[in-house]
Protein backbone atom coordinates (compact mmCIF):
# COMPACT_ATOMS: atom_id res chain seq x y z
CA UNK A 1 0.00 0.00 0.00
CA UNK A 2 1.32 3.50 -1.04
CA UNK A 3 -0.02 6.77 0.12
CA UNK A 4 1.03 10.18 -0.84
CA UNK A 5 1.77 14.12 0.17
CA UNK A 6 1.49 16.27 -2.04
CA UNK A 7 1.49 19.97 -1.15
CA UNK A 8 3.19 23.06 -1.85
CA UNK A 9 5.23 22.47 1.39
CA UNK A 10 5.84 18.83 0.80
CA UNK A 11 6.21 16.29 -1.44
CA UNK A 12 6.23 12.80 0.72
CA UNK A 13 5.69 9.33 -0.82
CA UNK A 14 5.43 6.01 1.62
CA UNK A 15 4.49 2.50 1.87
CA UNK A 16 4.43 -0.63 4.16
CA UNK A 17 7.65 -2.85 4.52
CA UNK A 18 5.91 -6.34 5.11
CA UNK A 19 9.39 -8.59 4.38
CA UNK A 20 10.47 -6.60 7.48
CA UNK A 21 7.44 -7.01 9.33
CA UNK A 22 8.04 -10.53 9.30
CA UNK A 23 10.80 -10.10 11.47
CA UNK A 24 10.12 -7.19 13.62
CA UNK A 25 6.46 -8.39 15.05
CA UNK A 26 5.29 -4.91 14.18
CA UNK A 27 3.92 -2.84 11.41
CA UNK A 28 6.85 -1.33 9.54
CA UNK A 29 7.29 1.85 7.50
CA UNK A 30 9.52 3.40 4.40
CA UNK A 31 9.96 6.77 3.41
CA UNK A 32 10.04 6.56 -0.71
CA UNK A 33 10.40 9.95 -1.95
CA UNK A 34 10.63 13.11 0.49
CA UNK A 35 11.14 16.87 -1.07
CA UNK A 36 10.76 19.44 0.95
CA UNK A 37 9.73 22.49 -0.57
CA UNK A 38 9.00 25.24 2.01
CA UNK A 39 9.05 25.95 5.74
CA UNK A 40 5.93 24.59 6.16
CA UNK A 41 6.87 21.03 5.84
CA UNK A 42 6.78 20.65 9.28
CA UNK A 43 3.47 21.09 9.65
CA UNK A 44 2.17 19.28 6.59
CA UNK A 45 4.55 15.84 8.08
CA UNK A 46 1.53 15.50 11.12
CA UNK A 47 -0.67 14.23 8.16
CA UNK A 48 2.11 11.25 7.83
CA UNK A 49 2.23 10.65 11.66
CA UNK A 50 -1.60 10.31 11.92
CA UNK A 51 -0.96 7.85 8.96
CA UNK A 52 1.92 6.39 10.76
CA UNK A 53 0.09 5.78 14.19
CA UNK A 54 -3.24 4.90 12.60
CA UNK A 55 -1.30 1.64 11.32
CA UNK A 56 0.56 0.89 14.76
CA UNK A 57 3.94 1.48 13.01
CA UNK A 58 6.85 0.81 15.30
CA UNK A 59 9.43 1.50 12.92
CA UNK A 60 10.04 3.69 9.56
CA UNK A 61 13.30 4.38 7.55
CA UNK A 62 14.24 6.25 5.30
CA UNK A 63 17.31 6.62 2.33
CA UNK A 64 18.16 9.82 1.19
CA UNK A 65 21.40 11.54 -0.98
CA UNK A 66 23.94 12.55 0.95
CA UNK A 67 23.18 16.27 0.33
CA UNK A 68 19.51 16.35 1.12
CA UNK A 69 19.83 18.13 4.49
CA UNK A 70 16.38 20.51 4.52
CA UNK A 71 15.35 16.55 4.15
CA UNK A 72 17.21 15.14 6.93
CA UNK A 73 16.72 17.90 9.21
CA UNK A 74 12.95 18.02 8.71
CA UNK A 75 13.40 13.77 9.26
CA UNK A 76 15.15 15.19 12.85
CA UNK A 77 12.40 17.22 13.62
CA UNK A 78 9.90 14.32 13.64
CA UNK A 79 11.99 11.94 15.37
CA UNK A 80 13.90 10.37 12.86
CA UNK A 81 18.01 9.49 13.77
CA UNK A 82 20.49 8.75 11.28
CA UNK A 83 21.94 5.48 11.42
CA UNK A 84 24.25 5.06 8.80
CA UNK A 85 25.98 6.19 5.72
CA UNK A 86 25.99 4.12 2.45
CA UNK A 87 27.72 3.45 -0.88
CA UNK A 88 27.26 1.64 -3.59
CA UNK A 89 30.32 0.66 -5.45
CA UNK A 90 30.16 -0.21 -9.04
CA UNK A 91 32.71 -1.66 -11.76
CA UNK A 92 32.96 -1.77 -15.76
CA UNK A 93 33.74 -5.56 -16.47
CA UNK A 94 36.15 -5.73 -19.81
CA UNK A 95 39.00 -7.73 -20.45
CA UNK A 96 41.75 -7.76 -18.16
CA UNK A 97 39.93 -6.12 -15.34
CA UNK A 98 40.69 -6.86 -11.80
CA UNK A 99 39.81 -10.77 -12.22
CA UNK A 100 42.72 -11.83 -14.13
CA UNK A 101 45.35 -9.48 -12.29
CA UNK A 102 48.73 -11.50 -12.28
CA UNK A 103 49.39 -10.06 -8.66
CA UNK A 104 46.83 -11.29 -7.27
CA UNK A 105 47.46 -14.39 -8.75
CA UNK A 106 50.92 -14.15 -6.98
CA UNK A 107 49.29 -13.23 -3.99
CA UNK A 108 47.20 -15.97 -3.56
CA UNK A 109 50.33 -18.56 -4.00
CA UNK A 110 51.77 -16.74 -1.74
CA UNK A 111 49.19 -16.77 0.66
CA UNK A 112 49.12 -21.13 -0.06
CA UNK A 113 45.27 -20.39 -1.84
CA UNK A 114 46.31 -22.32 -5.34
CA UNK A 115 43.21 -23.94 -5.95
CA UNK A 116 40.14 -21.65 -7.61
CA UNK A 117 36.54 -21.48 -5.69
CA UNK A 118 33.61 -23.43 -6.58
CA UNK A 119 30.96 -21.41 -7.63
CA UNK A 120 27.42 -23.24 -6.64
CA UNK A 121 24.06 -22.49 -7.41
CA UNK A 122 22.72 -23.28 -3.85
CA UNK A 123 20.14 -26.13 -3.93
CA UNK A 124 18.27 -27.93 -0.91
CA UNK A 125 21.85 -29.75 -0.13
CA UNK A 126 23.58 -26.29 0.20
CA UNK A 127 20.66 -23.75 2.10
CA UNK A 128 21.46 -24.87 5.94
CA UNK A 129 25.16 -24.15 6.37
CA UNK A 130 24.52 -20.91 3.61
CA UNK A 131 21.56 -20.08 6.13
CA UNK A 132 23.37 -20.33 8.70
CA UNK A 133 26.13 -17.93 7.47
CA UNK A 134 23.36 -15.52 6.67
CA UNK A 135 22.02 -15.48 10.48
CA UNK A 136 25.30 -14.79 12.14
CA UNK A 137 27.52 -12.72 9.67
CA UNK A 138 26.14 -9.21 9.35
CA UNK A 139 27.13 -7.23 12.12
CA UNK A 140 27.73 -4.24 10.47
CA UNK A 141 24.10 -3.61 9.13
CA UNK A 142 21.31 -1.21 10.34
CA UNK A 143 19.08 -2.98 12.06
CA UNK A 144 21.79 -4.31 14.56
CA UNK A 145 23.68 -1.37 15.43
CA UNK A 146 20.60 1.03 16.14
CA UNK A 147 20.34 -0.43 19.34
CA UNK A 148 16.43 1.02 19.77
CA UNK A 149 15.76 -3.28 18.01
CA UNK A 150 15.79 -6.29 19.18
CA UNK A 151 19.24 -7.14 17.93
CA UNK A 152 17.87 -10.68 16.97
CA UNK A 153 15.47 -9.03 14.46
CA UNK A 154 18.91 -7.75 11.60
CA UNK A 155 20.05 -12.33 11.98
CA UNK A 156 16.51 -13.12 11.24
CA UNK A 157 15.99 -10.77 8.24
CA UNK A 158 18.80 -11.89 6.44
CA UNK A 159 18.21 -15.62 7.22
CA UNK A 160 14.53 -14.66 5.71
CA UNK A 161 16.15 -13.30 2.68
CA UNK A 162 18.26 -15.93 1.84
CA UNK A 163 16.00 -18.97 2.75
CA UNK A 164 13.14 -16.73 0.39
CA UNK A 165 15.69 -16.18 -2.91
CA UNK A 166 15.27 -19.77 -4.23
CA UNK A 167 11.63 -19.01 -5.47
CA UNK A 168 12.31 -15.14 -6.16
CA UNK A 169 12.42 -14.88 -10.40
CA UNK A 170 14.98 -12.86 -10.75
CA UNK A 171 17.70 -13.11 -8.35
CA UNK A 172 20.06 -16.37 -7.39
CA UNK A 173 21.73 -17.54 -4.70
CA UNK A 174 24.86 -18.82 -4.98
CA UNK A 175 27.22 -20.91 -2.46
CA UNK A 176 31.23 -20.25 -2.95
CA UNK A 177 33.33 -23.42 -1.69
CA UNK A 178 36.66 -24.35 -0.94
CA UNK A 179 36.23 -27.89 -1.42
CA UNK A 180 33.83 -28.91 0.42
CA UNK A 181 33.87 -25.88 2.43
CA UNK A 182 31.19 -23.13 2.36
CA UNK A 183 33.10 -20.14 2.86
CA UNK A 184 30.88 -17.18 0.96
CA UNK A 185 27.42 -16.82 -0.38
CA UNK A 186 25.99 -14.28 -2.87
CA UNK A 187 22.86 -13.10 -4.04
CA UNK A 188 22.70 -11.93 -7.42
CA UNK A 189 20.74 -10.49 -10.20
CA UNK A 190 21.39 -9.96 -13.98
CA UNK A 191 19.08 -6.93 -14.92
CA UNK A 192 18.46 -5.63 -18.48
CA UNK A 193 20.84 -3.16 -19.07
CA UNK A 194 23.55 -5.58 -18.77
CA UNK A 195 23.74 -5.17 -14.94
CA UNK A 196 24.55 -7.49 -12.54
CA UNK A 197 23.62 -6.35 -8.70
CA UNK A 198 24.99 -8.11 -6.08
CA UNK A 199 22.07 -8.36 -3.04
CA UNK A 200 23.96 -9.52 -0.33
CA UNK A 201 27.19 -11.22 -0.13
CA UNK A 202 28.78 -12.07 2.97
CA UNK A 203 32.09 -14.69 4.15
CA UNK A 204 31.31 -17.18 6.62
CA UNK A 205 32.10 -16.07 10.02
CA UNK A 206 34.55 -19.20 10.65
CA UNK A 207 36.66 -18.17 7.09
CA UNK A 208 36.98 -14.38 7.91
CA UNK A 209 40.46 -13.03 8.26
CA UNK A 210 41.82 -16.07 6.00
CA UNK A 211 41.75 -14.10 2.70
CA UNK A 212 37.81 -16.00 1.25
CA UNK A 213 36.76 -12.69 1.04
CA UNK A 214 38.96 -11.47 -2.22
CA UNK A 215 39.07 -14.42 -3.74
CA UNK A 216 35.42 -14.84 -3.61
CA UNK A 217 34.57 -11.75 -4.70
CA UNK A 218 37.00 -12.01 -7.45
CA UNK A 219 35.20 -14.90 -8.15
CA UNK A 220 31.65 -13.82 -8.49
CA UNK A 221 33.47 -11.04 -10.52
CA UNK A 222 34.75 -13.84 -13.28
CA UNK A 223 30.69 -15.44 -12.83
CA UNK A 224 29.34 -12.19 -13.85
CA UNK A 225 31.08 -11.65 -16.67
CA UNK A 226 30.78 -15.26 -17.91
CA UNK A 227 27.00 -14.42 -17.75
CA UNK A 228 27.86 -11.62 -19.99
CA UNK A 229 27.26 -8.94 -17.41
CA UNK A 230 28.65 -5.56 -18.67
CA UNK A 231 28.99 -4.44 -15.10
CA UNK A 232 28.70 -5.31 -11.40
CA UNK A 233 26.78 -3.32 -8.70
CA UNK A 234 26.30 -3.46 -5.29
CA UNK A 235 25.72 -1.46 -2.26
CA UNK A 236 28.08 -1.12 1.53
CA UNK A 237 27.39 0.78 4.48
CA UNK A 238 30.63 3.27 5.35
CA UNK A 239 31.20 1.63 8.75
CA UNK A 240 31.79 -1.27 7.24
CA UNK A 241 35.40 -0.24 6.55
CA UNK A 242 37.49 -3.99 5.41
CA UNK A 243 34.81 -4.61 2.85
CA UNK A 244 34.83 -0.99 1.13
CA UNK A 245 38.78 -1.33 1.45
CA UNK A 246 38.43 -4.56 -0.63
CA UNK A 247 35.96 -2.87 -3.11
CA UNK A 248 38.64 -0.04 -3.69
CA UNK A 249 41.18 -2.72 -4.12
CA UNK A 250 39.10 -4.32 -6.67
CA UNK A 251 38.76 -1.21 -9.14
CA UNK A 252 35.03 -0.28 -7.82
CA UNK A 253 34.13 3.21 -7.79
CA UNK A 254 32.38 4.84 -5.06
CA UNK A 255 30.21 7.53 -5.86
CA UNK A 256 28.46 9.66 -3.27
CA UNK A 257 26.99 8.29 -0.64
CA UNK A 258 23.53 8.15 0.80
CA UNK A 259 21.96 8.64 4.22
CA UNK A 260 19.29 6.23 6.46
CA UNK A 261 17.29 7.33 9.02
CA UNK A 262 15.26 5.42 11.14
CA UNK A 263 12.33 6.73 13.29
CA UNK A 264 11.42 4.13 16.57
CA UNK A 265 8.29 3.88 18.39
CA UNK A 266 9.78 5.07 22.10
Amino acid sequence: MHKLIDTHALLLAWSRAPWDEAVCGFAVMQVDQIAVRSAAARADMQLFEQARDAAGAGLVSCRLLHDRLAESMLLEACGFRFIEMMYAPHLALAAGDVVDQASDRDADQAAGQDGALRIVRAGPADMDAILAVAASAFQHERFKMDFRLDASISDRRFHNWVANTPGHATQQLYGLYDQQRLVAFFITELQADGTCYWHLNAVAPDAQGQGYGRRAWRAMLGHARQLGAQRVRTSVAARNTRVLAMYARLGFTLPAPSMTFHWVRA
